[in-house]
Parts: structure tokens; sequence; C-alpha cells
């Protein structure tokens, strides 16, 4: 999963990359000047990939370096503030859960076969304590078990308050803050993504905003091409001098 969403974060920045290399991209003249390439791009590039906004001051683009900073420290904030948020909606409802629904009244309508007055669709692990009691593992698979499958419904304390759709007022309580923690979680990774898209974006822009050629002479008049798309000659000039 993680790989696959690098693969799309890689894929949006060549193309960002692609759309961006468009303003500057036409057909490569002919017999372009030679052209003197310092290292100062590829600085530029790795310090706006380490801190966004780094290369764009380097080239003296105030402004957009400061764009990318700010960028920068909404992503890490909203990161941080929807995670934190998540993991204590988390531990609410796994204490909530603890403490409103029990293994011991389900498992007494547990035939195997059926649970609840339901078809059995999904297991509950168990190990024996030291008492030697039959507890449940409470793992991923065990809150998420009891919150959303009617066949474990009747291990809910209010039961008695059972709807139609298998639901009792705990257990729905119990959904919404399992919901909620899910929601938080999904808005950290996404901030996350933009984090890293960011990096990307501003290293790729602090490497087109520099200027990184140089000739003998300074009674010239030229155009710039940029094909990413040419390996051995990605970047031409046309010079008449």
């Amino acid at each position: 999963m993680v790989l696959t969403k690098l693969k799309k974060i890689l894929f949006i920045s060549l193309v960002g990359f692609l759309i961006l290399s468009t303003g500057y991209t036409q057909e490569p003249p002919q017999s372009p000047a030679k052209l003197k390439v310092d290292k100062q791009m590829l600085k530029n590039f790795v310090k706006s990939m380490l801190i966004p906004g780094w290369g764009q001051l380097e080239n003296g683009n105030k402004v957009r370096g400061i764009l990318y900073v700010t960028a920068e420290i909404a992503g890490i904030y909203g990161y941080k503030t929807n995670y934190q948020a998540g993991a204590d909606k988390e531990s609410e409802f796994k204490l909530f859960g603890d403490e409103h629904w029990d293994y011991t009244t389900w498992s007494f309508s547990d035939n195997g076969e059926t649970a609840c007055g339901n078809l059995r669709t999904h297991g509950m692990q168990t190990y024996i304590d030291s008492d030697n009691i039959i507890r449940p593992i409470k793992d991923h698979h065990f809150y998420e078990n009891i919150s959303k499958y009617p066949e474990f419904v009747c291990g809910w304390d209010d039961i008695a308050q059972k709807d139609d759709e298998d639901l009792t007022p705990n257990k729905l309580a119990y959904i919404e803050m399992r919901t909620l923690s899910n929601e938080l979680y999904r808005n950290a990774q996404l901030a996350g993504t933009l984090i890293m898209v960011n990096h990307l974006i501003s290293a790729f822009d602090a490497a087109l905003g520099t200027d990184m050629t140089s000739f003998e002479s300074t009674s010239f008049d030229g155009k710039f091409y940029i094909n990413p798309l040419n390996v051995s000659r990605g970047i031409t000039m046309e010079v008449t001098f």
C-alpha cells in the first residue's frame, strides 16, 4: 500500500514536471550553441528537496520560498494534530468497547455456525490466560468486528435495546468514535502525502528557476529549451551573437 502511494506521488510529480516544462519546451534548434551548466541547479534542487523553499531563497525568489516554507509548516502541523487526535480517539473507542462489550456474554450465543442468532462469518481469536480463562485477543480485527458484524451484537451490554439493524445505543456510539478516529488518521495520511509532494514540487521549481548558464560573450540573443523526454539533448540553448 505504501509503495502504491509512493508510485502515485512520483507519477504526479513527473506529470507536474512535464506540465511545468511545456512552458519552456519548443522544437530544439538544429545547431544550438554549446551550453555550460554549473552545479547550482543541482544544489538548489537538493536544498528544496530537503527544505522546501530553500532553493527558491537561494535564487532570490523570496515570495515563492516563503510560500513553500509555509506549506511545509502547515503540512507538518496538519499531520501532527490529526494523527494525535486520531490516536486519542482510538484509545477512547477501545476503552469504551472494553467496558461495554463482553466476550463471555457473547460466547454463550456462539455455536460455531451462528452467533447472536446470525450466521457466523468471522472468527474471534482467543487465548487462555494464567487463570485458565478464555479471553479474546484484542487486536485490530477484534475492535473492527464488534462494530461491523451482526453476529457480535449480543456482546454489547445494552443488547435489550437492539433495533432491527442490529444496532444498540452503545454500539452506535462506538461506531461513531471509531469512524472519527479513522477519518483523523486519513487526514494525517493526506497531510503526510502533501508534505512529500511539496518537497518534490519545490525541488523542481528551484532547479528550473536557477540561472545556470554562462557564456564567454554577454552579447547574445537566445532562447532556452527544456525537453525532459530527451535524455541526450534535454536542455539546449539557441543563441544569436
